[in-house]
């Protein structure tokens, strides 16, 4: 059984770069002067010339590799300079870094919860990057009357989807917090969390978000449920929902503290509810945008953007629209690769010696970013998504390849 050391930690030559390494992941998730995939080189570069280093590859990383070279030769829009054709190796990349950040050496580990602590600190240095960028947006146009939104980094117009993407990872995170067993200050950073990025989509006027909360804590409640069986912790967090939703809902009706007339005054509400020129919930372009795609499939099968430039529209989905822009071998790559992924968080959730919030984190996260992978035209629109998707999922791989290890070990002892 793990049990969890406490005590202060040796500051060595590994931990001083590690530190470094994970700033500058920070860093790319924050898309420093829009620049993430810089960030992430010279993390990765740090992370290849450090002592001791360990490097080992898979087939998913060659999957990875297939997925880069596709784009490479397929789109053109990666053959324009030098760096245009360096970002796609960015997926690969950060795969082994997720895979290979913690291990030197001949070191064998049979401590799972210190690999779990290390799976979670990427995911949340990630989250914690791609939040901070969120807020930074949100101050810049905090107040605006329209869903023409700027961001802090281009301070060119960004588009209210792009931003709200932003949001996704949080949401995960936040949504594991409120649901697992973590310090009262987890807990409150999960509530702000969400509240912020409640507040903000009352400007971008976005339902992604909305429906994103919904179905993760949703989730989670679940997974909770089936986790703790029927037990007094379960009823009291259904309590707990129910009181919390009645209190909104009084502070509404009350317009306590002018919630109800902000809510009125914003563009979401214009957009859904108010005026004159009211958009369904339900109504959405994307669905009629992905049969397109898929009427046209067969027009071209080496990419090139053609559908899009004959649509006028992106498919808003990671897998046609990487179809479309480079091909149909990337779109196996990618499909491969995702597969492979969604077959890691499921065995994390049948995993017993996994902790519960270790799982649960690794889940929702999982859960969300594969939603917004239907959502966006990722490889074009939001590529640092996938790239972090892929980080996360490298160290999500190692977790478990440390976990058959640690089982072996308990079975031999």
């Amino acid at each position: 059984m793990n049990t969890e050391r406490k005590g202060f930690k040796v500051l060595t030559l590994d931990n001083i770069i590690l530190f470094i390494i994970l700033s500058f992941i920070f860093l790319g998730s924050l898309n420093l002067i829009n620049r993430y995939y810089y960030c992430i080189y010279i993390a990765a570069l740090l992370f290849l010339v450090s002592p001791r280093r360990k490097i080992c590859f898979n087939f998913t990383f060659v999957t990875l590799i297939c997925l880069s070279l596709s784009i490479l030769i397929f789109d053109p829009s990666s053959q324009t300079m030098i760096t245009s054709m360096i970002k796609p190796f960015t997926y690969p990349l950060c795969y082994l870094m997720g895979l290979c950040m913690f291990t030197y050496g001949n070191q064998q580990s049979n401590d799972l919860l210190k690999e779990e602590k290390r799976t979670s600190a990427i995911v949340l240095v990630i989250a914690a990057g791609v939040m901070l960028h969120f807020i930074l947006n949100m101050f810049t146009n905090w107040g605006i009357t329209t869903r023409h939104v700027i961001d802090f980094w281009t301070k060119n117009e960004m588009s209210a989807t792009g931003q709200a993407t932003l949001a996704c990872i949080m949401i995960a995170v936040a949504a594991a917090f409120i649901f697992s067993k973590v310090g009262k200050a987890k807990k409150i950073i999960a509530i702000v969390s969400l509240l912020t990025i409640l507040s903000y989509n009352l400007i971008l006027a976005g339902r992604t978000i909305f429906v994103l909360m919904l179905i993760v804590l949703g989730f989670a409640f679940l997974y909770n449920l089936y986790e703790n069986k029927i037990s007094w912790e379960s009823v009291s967090l259904i309590i707990v929902v129910v009181v919390v939703v009645i209190l909104l809902l009084t502070l509404y009706n009350n317009n306590v503290f002018g919630v109800k007339d902000t809510f009125e005054a914003s563009n979401f509400y214009d957009r859904f509810l108010g005026g004159d020129n009211t958009q369904d919930l339900d109504d959405d372009s994307r669905f009629h945008n992905k049969l397109y795609y898929v009427e046209h499939f067969f027009d071209s099968m080496l990419g090139g953007g053609h559908i899009r430039a004959e649509f006028g529209h992106s498919a808003h989905d990671l897998y046609l629209d990487t179809y479309d822009e480079s091909g149909i071998f990337a779109l196996l790559s990618v499909v491969i690769y995702i597969f492979a992924s969604i077959g890691r968080a499921a065995q994390c959730a049948l995993n017993k010696n996994i902790s519960f919030k270790t799982r649960l984190l690794i889940l929702c996260v999982y859960l969300v970013v594969n939603i917004q992978f239907w959502l966006e035209p990722i490889m074009r629109g939001v590529p640092w998504l996938f790239a972090a998707y892929c980080l996360i999922d490298g160290a999500v791989t190692r977790l478990l390849i440390e976990d058959k290890k640690y089982s072996e070990n308990k079975i031999v002892s």
